[in-house]
């Protein structure tokens, strides 16, 4: 993933991930037929996550700063959605459809986080599911990793059981377990944008590396008052970015969109959050400032 990669990735970040391709990579290995029915049914009949034998994995996920907490340092862009905020709002837009949500498990993934290296050598997701049950072929391994069980989806991806459940290349995961039990550190990556972050939002991501902005951290939430807002942090900007900015700002009101811009430390970090109402979602999902 080189800087140009990182550029284009970030209008596409919220829609398009790894997930995609591992969704792609494991509908052909679940045990339902795709009919609702067959779906309800699998999962009230599915055995839970007890079944699988060794330690569970065991962490929160309800922020882009908890999946951190399990992320070796050295990753350039991580994510974060909460699809139970996010579906029946005007922010489904960005979501996948929710059959893509059923293929990885035939379970519903709830929340989801991804994270990955610049180079592409490392990458992993962590899924919070509804309900907790093995519904998927796999292939147990024969030994376990510091206590934990790796279940093998085919080809070189596998599963750590647990809340959330890993989802990964071999190496990938093994290196999330050694940050979890504590014997690794865990990514500080973005601590200077996230000093600027209130939790809480159904979508987040974070980038570092970009040509244009040291570290980038973007939102939508849903502000329960039939508003919607958009925040975007950039750690020290090109000054391309912060024209844009200006510019956008200047005559926002007409596209129905309220702009509170604050610059910190010298004009290293500036801070943007956008607010619009429900029925301006795309108008909001769609200004950019590059």
């Amino acid at each position: 993933m080189n800087q140009k990669y990182v550029a284009i990735f970030l209008a596409a970040i919220m829609v398009l991930s790894i997930f995609s391709y591992f969704a792609a990579s494991l509908m052909g290995n679940s045990n339902g037929n795709g009919e609702q029915t067959d779906i309800q049914e699998d999962l009230a009949n599915a055995p839970g996550f007890e079944t699988i034998p060794g330690t569970k994995m065991q962490h929160e996920l309800n922020s882009i700063e908890d999946g951190l907490e399990i992320t070796p340092e050295g990753v350039a862009v991580v994510s974060y959605v909460d699809y139970s905020r996010v579906y029946n709002t005007p922010l489904q837009v960005m979501a996948p459809n929710i059959t893509e949500l059923y293929s990885i498990y035939n379970s519903m993934i709830v929340k989801r986080y991804s994270a990955y290296s610049a180079t592409g050598d490392f990458a992993f997701e962590a899924h919070t599911m509804n309900p907790e049950v093995i519904n998927f072929e796999y292939m147990l391994t024969e030994d376990p990793y510091n206590g934990y069980y790796l279940l093998s989806r085919g080809g070189e991806l596998y599963n750590v059981v647990g809340t959330p459940m890993l989802l990964g290349p071999r190496d990938a995961l093994e290196d999330v377990i050694d940050v979890a039990s504590g014997s690794n550190e865990s990514s500080s990556d973005f601590d200077t944008a996230l000093q600027y972050v209130e939790p809480g939002a159904e979508y987040s991501t974070l980038v570092k590396g970009d040509e244009l902005v040291d570290q980038y951290y973007l939102e939508y939430r849903n502000m329960n008052d039939g508003n919607y807002s958009r925040t975007e942090v950039f750690v020290e900007p090109d000054q391309s970015i912060l024209s844009n900015i200006t510019a956008m700002e200047a005559n926002s009101t007409e596209r129905d969109l309220y702009y509170n811009t604050t610059t910190y430390e010298d004009g290293n970090i500036t801070k943007v959050v956008i607010t619009t109402n429900a029925s301006n979602i795309y108008g909001l999902i769609t200004e950019q400032f590059r």
